[in-house]
């Protein structure tokens, strides 16, 4: 069921920018998780990233994102830190099983959803992880605005 309402809305976030084989997403996200425990800072979560691009090479162009409690983080080269990281009008899915299998499907719905309705993407894909040990679950989250008149007047 798709959510037409979303948002995301979080304060004092780290975030990094990557580029990596789809392959190595997990070493991708250990080594930000670890480098982000470095800062001495309190990892608060939920961590969420983005897709900045269409992996047609299989290579991803990815931002990841982690919310803590400190009000400010140390400097770090390529890090950036938000004060406050907002998103509104976004729609969204939850997914809570087989999330490779299913990611393509909520892509695909999310997508019919914004065509259909007469919008247009305006965010990359978000990717907003969640639950525990025992039970993980993901928001797939799409940005979108109205579609822009392509009709010129005089």
């Amino acid at each position: 069921m798709i959510n037409p309402h979303d948002s995301i809305r979080f304060t004092n976030v780290i975030s990094k920018k990557f580029r990596f084989h789809y392959h190595e997403m997990n070493t991708v996200m250990n080594d930000f998780f670890r480098d982000v425990a470095k800062f001495g800072v309190t990892m608060k979560g939920p961590f969420f990233y983005s897709i900045n691009n269409v992996p047609m090479d299989e290579m991803v162009n990815a931002e990841l994102f982690m919310p803590i409690r400190e009000d400010t983080a140390p400097a770090k080269e390529n890090f950036e830190f938000h004060s406050y990281f907002s998103i509104e009008d976004m729609a969204s899915i939850c997914l809570h099983k087989e999330f490779e299998k299913n990611t393509q499907v909520a892509y695909h719905m999310l997508l019919t959803y914004i065509e259909e309705s007469n919008l247009r993407q305006a965010t990359p894909i978000f990717h907003v992880v969640s639950g525990d040990e025992n039970f993980r679950y993901m928001f797939i989250k799409i940005g979108y605005a109205p579609k822009v008149s392509e009709k010129i007047t005089n």
